[in-house]
């Protein structure tokens, strides 16, 4: 997989070049093009359709009446597995790769 700004990433599957761009990304997301913006995982994503307490009890099976901080472990299995692979490959991180952030959640409500 190789990712190259303003291209999108590409990656090879079974001999078949597979090209995403970041306009298809923020399709399938349902995202605004607001430009360049410096990531911080402090802050909860704003979207028109996203409700950050209903995607919490979406991926954790919870009722939840709250933001909470969560970690992997309370997160259903497929979410466990959609993590794992959004804290190693989408967005990278060093460390803590079992908390989970507000961006992963929304990243996970949005995938489901």
């Amino acid at each position: 997989m190789k990712f190259s700004p303003g291209l999108g990433i590409t990656c090879l599957l079974r001999n078949k070049r597979i090209k995403i761009t970041h306009e298809l990304i923020r399709t399938i997301l349902h995202l605004e093009d607001g430009g360049v913006r410096l990531y911080t995982t402090k802050t909860i994503p704003h979207t028109d359709d996203y409700d950050p307490i209903n995607a919490c009890c979406h991926v954790t099976c919870k009722n939840c009446q709250a933001v909470v901080r969560l970690s992997s472990n309370q997160l259903t299995l497929p979410c466990r597995v959609l993590h794992n692979i959004i804290a190693h490959i989408i967005v990278p991180r060093k460390g803590h790769l079992d908390e989970v952030n507000h961006y992963d959640v929304f990243l996970l409500d949005s995938i489901l």
